[in-house]
């Protein structure tokens, strides 16, 4: 009688391997999320509000730019020469920080830092797709790894830096990321296998830098308009509009010409899906980082707490996203990817109705924290629908340039927050003198108008038929 053979088990990347990669990309959540809290503090060092957004969203402009290079640079250079150099761009920001002169050198610094932080994600994919395509191990236990660290960090963050500028002030937002960098660089030094010797006569032109150039100067003279627009219409402001819609122009002609452009606007062009999915998320994404950003702002500044109980209150956002991200990939197996988005949009609006018909200056703590808590829903489901959306739109071959593209959009959408945020919560240095029920019902506002014109937009559902249909 013959025996019957027991399949071999599934070869999967050595779990010291992901936890190396996952311990740096920590940093791009941690400094995304750590400075909400500390946005009062610096503009109270430094005399002045103006330049609360742009610490927002230089970040995220700096990452648009910097994960898409980073990723060919990974290619060029090697993932792990790439993603150290990043560790020590990082550790350089953090050091130069907490010393800035001034608001604008500290916008600056935030920039670097910025590009530093942009560089591990895309070089931790390329070790993982490497060291897969050598060993023909699984990868999804890799990912889930470096993702799971990136939504951690995200949901701690908040709190973390409550306490944090509650025991070193505002620069301590950025002591904290030495050791973070140093216990990554002895990991991924000890854990993750060296490059070989980068290829001679190396192509520059492949990164595009003047494309990306067009890019970040057509995006920052945008919303240097948009902010400006708080004091009037001017002659000033109509030509920096003009200047901005010059250069998006000059940057559409470009990339449309450019072989290995910076945004592959062919890839767009000829696939509808992708661009509606990155247009979707972009807005998506510009209402998620509202909360992030105008929340602790009006928490500290229109209701009169401190760092550490903002912190606090955010938690719920961070922690129920965490939990929602979990239930929506379950429910991923029976739901369409139509569906999870309809969940994630209809509480986005029903969010919003409450920040607007039940908070104000005289709410008790646990209603902020239970509403807060519904703000995390659709942080779940709305990510894994547009994943899903995306990956049912994109061709294998594009895979990885639509997952770029996704990217970018996301970043532009949480720069562009940083300019709604300005307008509905102005970042005072007055504790009271951001109005205490307007800047809440303002965010709220914000969330019912993106909410219903993402349901009426119909995400998903004229896009990704259902899984039985497939």
């Amino acid at each position: 009688m013959g025996v019957t053979a027991t399949p071999a088990p599934a070869v999967t990347l050595p779990r010291s391997l992901a936890w190396a990669l996952g311990s740096g990309t920590v940093l791009q959540g941690l400094n995304s999320a750590v400075i909400a809290v500390a946005l009062i503090p610096i503009a109270e060092h430094y005399g002045t509000s103006a330049t609360i957004p742009w610490l927002v969203s230089g970040l995220y402009i700096a990452a648009a730019v910097g994960s898409p290079t980073g990723g060919r640079l990974a290619d060029l250079f090697g993932p792990r020469r790439v993603y150290l150099y990043g560790l020590v761009i990082i550790v350089l920001a953090s050091v130069l920080g907490p010393f800035a002169p001034s608001a604008g050198w500290l916008v600056a610094d935030r920039v670097l830092l910025g590009l530093g932080t942009s560089l591990q994600f895309p070089a931790a994919m390329a070790v993982i797709r490497g060291q897969a395509d050598r060993t023909g191990a699984s990868v999804s236990g890799a990912i889930g790894v470096v993702a799971l660290c990136g939504q951690t960090s995200a949901a701690l963050s908040p709190t973390l830096g409550g306490l944090v500028v509650v025991l070193a002030g505002w620069p301590g937002i950025f002591w904290i990321n030495v050791p973070i960098v140093l216990n990554s660089a002895f990991w991924v030094w000890r854990r993750v296998p060296a490059d070989p010797a980068p290829a001679h006569g190396i192509n520059w032109r492949v990164l595009d830098l003047p494309g990306a150039g067009l890019f970040v100067a057509a995006l920052a003279l945008a919303m240097g308009a948009l902010l400006g627009a708080r004091d009037g219409i001017s002659g000033w402001l109509l030509a920096t509009a003009a200047v901005s819609a010059l250069l998006f122009t000059l940057l559409i002609l470009r990339e449309r010409a450019f072989p290995t452009p910076f945004l592959d606007l062919a890839l767009l062009a000829g696939h509808p899906r992708i661009l509606r999915t990155c247009l979707r998320g972009s807005v998506t994404f510009i209402a998620f980082y509202t909360v992030f950003y105008g929340m602790p702002q009006w928490l500290e500044a229109g209701r009169g707490l401190g760092p550490a109980t903002a912190g606090l209150l955010m938690f719920p956002v961070f922690g129920i996203g965490v939990l929602s991200t979990l239930a929506a990939t379950r429910l991923s197996r029976r739901l369409s990817a139509s569906r999870l988005l309809l969940v994630g949009n209809a509480s986005l609006t029903v969010s919003g109705l409450l920040l607007v018909l039940l908070a104000g200056a005289d709410s008790p703590l646990w209603l902020l924290a239970l509403v807060n808590a519904l703000l995390g829903v659709p942080t779940g489901f709305n990510n894994l629908g547009n994943q899903l959306t995306l990956h049912h739109g994109s061709p294998a071959r594009a895979a990885g340039s639509a997952s770029g593209l996704y990217r970018t959009a996301q970043y532009i959408g949480a720069a562009l927050s940083a300019v709604l945020v300005a307008h509905i919560v102005p970042g005072s240095i007055d504790v009271g003198a951001v109005s205490p029920a307007g800047g809440i019902h303002g965010i709220g506002l914000c969330l019912i108008v993106i909410g219903v014109m993402l349901l009426l937009g119909g995400p998903a559902a004229r896009m990704v038929p259902s899984r039985r249909k497939r």
